[in-house]
Formats: C-alpha cells, structure tokens, sequence
C-alpha cells in the first residue's frame, strides 16, 4: 500500500512537471462572428485535447519512453468545394445547420509530446477557421440566424493535406500516433495496451456540449458597439478514461478538453433554442435614447438654473427697493 501511495505522488508530481513543458492554453474555445449584412459567419474553433498516458517506473516502455520528446506543426488552406471543406461541412448538416456551407477554411495543429520514468504528456492543438454561408434566414420578416451548426462533432477522421502531408486531426488514436511520428514502435504499443476502438476512434473536435439552448447562455450588449454577445463554458471537463492492468503493473490513459464558446453578432438579439433573432435594440439600451434624455436632462437643469438665477436678481432688486434712501 505504501509502494502504491508513494508512486501515486511521484506520478502527480510527474504530470505537473511534465505539464510546464507543454504549452500555456488549455482549454478548447469556438468563436462565431456573425454579420447580418453578409449573411455569413465567420467561426474559429480551437480544439485542446490533453491525453495523459501513465505507466510503471520500471515497465519497459518506461525505458523507451523516458527524455522523449517532440514538436510537430503543419498548417494549410483549403477552398470551398475541396475535400477537405467538404468533408468539415457534412458535419455541420448532421449537427441541424442543414442550409449552411463552408466556403473556405484554414487549419493549423500542433502536437507536443513529453515523457519521464512515469508519464508521457501529449497536447494536441488544432485551430480551424472558416467563413459559414446560410447562416441568415428571414422569419416572420425578421432576420434570423440559424446556430444548430455550433455544437459540432466530428465523427471518424478528419484527413487533411498539410505541408506535403496527410494528417487526420481529428481523433484520438491519431494523435497519439502523429505525435510520437519518430517513435513509431512505441506509439504502437501505448495504442496496443488499449485496445478499445472506442477510445482511440473519439474524437477531439467536439463542441457537442456546446448544445444548450442559446436563450440559456450569458447574454451581454454593448450599446457602443452596438453588439450583441452570448457565451457559454463548460463547467468541469469532457474526458475519456482508461485502464489496464499487465502482470500485476496498471497503466493508464485520460484525454482531456474544456470548452467555452462566444457568439457575437452586429444588432440587439434574442435567442430561443438554436436561433439568434436581431429585433430592434430596447429603448432603455439604446444610445440614441440616452442621448436624448441626456440632451432634455440638460435643457431641464439650464433652464433651471436660468430661472433661479432670474429669481434671484428679482429678489435682490426688491430688497435694493426697500432699503432706505
């Protein structure tokens, strides 16, 4: 029980150390910026996944394992129409954004591997952006945007050309074995050890908790903007878990993501459900209006210091009347 405890608090100890190596954002944040005028949207998502894979000190992938590490990047843009656009868009048609369409897209991803005695830390960083078309919608003559889309998961891999090279950025699997590419022989044991399709066939572009009603999310105007925002944050994180136990030796493996989301849009919104309705700004939030009132407030307090200040002279002429001559 002792051993146990004691490499409990060397692994903790591990992952923290490990995690300063790793870089500094943590958690997976989507962005829709929406303009009436276009009909369009533009929406950056950028997904952050952590998967943490521990192992005894003495196993003998700890050997192969322990002082790696590696950095892999690769970026690319892709037109509407290619495969790679295409195969983003479906995912929204199957997430109730059925009228939208892609009509170009970068991507960017990262993936950083570091491993001790103990623990192998990998961050996988994947940034998409993308102008959506078909957004807009005029219902019951008012304009509304339709955001069904915004809870998107992918499902299966995303394979994309980038740099000269094909990287699915999208599941787990893949990015255990993308991140470990000069390691081949010991990504495929950590992918061994679990053998659970369901776990390395999960995905990491998931906003799918992202899919409460919008009239459920924080909503704030800024009337000099004049600019409606809604956001949502996941409390606690989305995260996958598993273990296996190999001649009395466990190890173990969890990937991790927390996601939050803003929405902004030019015009006073309301929402229900997956819609943004733009409705005319409340009298009360309108600057116009406040400027009126600040305007009347003014005339109202000149003309009352103009009549005080009339009363006054009347009152001092009256008195200079009645003194003594």
């Amino acid at each position: 029980m002792q051993g146990q405890r004691k490499y409990g608090v060397l692994a903790t100890g591990a992952i923290i150390a490990l995690l300063s190596f790793l870089p500094a954002a943590y958690a997976s944040t989507l962005t829709v910026q929406l303009n009436p005028s276009t009909k369009a949207a533009v929406m950056t998502s950028t997904s952050v996944t952590n998967i943490v894979f521990t192992y005894p000190a003495k196993s003998s992938i700890s050997s192969y394992l322990n002082g790696y590490a590696d950095n892999t990047s690769a970026s690319g843009s892709f037109p509407g129409g290619s495969q790679g656009v295409t195969s983003f868009e479906h995912q929204f048609h199957d997430d109730g954004g059925s009228q939208v369409s892609v009509t170009n897209m970068t991507v960017s991803t990262n993936y950083s591997a570091k491993a001790n005695s103990t623990t192998l830390m990998i961050s996988k960083h994947t940034t998409i952006s993308a102008t959506v078309s078909g957004v807009f919608n005029i219902v019951n003559g008012s304009v509304t945007a339709n955001l069904g889309w915004r809870a998107f998961r992918i499902i299966g891999a995303l394979n994309l050309p980038l740099e000269g090279r094909v990287y699915d950025v999208n599941l787990v699997g893949s990015s255990v074995s993308l991140a470990m590419g000069d390691r081949y022989s010991e990504s495929s044991s950590v992918l061994s050890l679990f053998g659970s399709a369901s776990l390395w066939n999960a995905p990491t572009l998931n906003f799918s908790s992202l899919n409460s009603p919008l009239s459920s999310w924080t909503k704030n105007y800024d009337s000099v903007s004049n600019t409606t925002t809604f956001s949502k944050t996941i409390s606690g994180s989305s995260s996958l878990s598993v273990s296996e136990t190999f001649n009395g030796q466990t190890y173990s493996l969890k990937a991790t993501s927390d996601p939050s989301a803003v929405i902004k849009t030019t015009g006073y919104a309301d929402a229900s459900a997956n819609d943004l309705t733009i409705v005319p700004t409340p009298l009360y939030l309108s600057p116009i209006t406040w400027a009126e009132v600040g305007f009347f407030v003014g005339l109202v307090a000149l003309a009352g210091f103009a009549l005080a200040r009339s009363m006054r002279r009347k009152t001092n002429g009256v008195r200079t009347a009645l003194q003594p001559q």
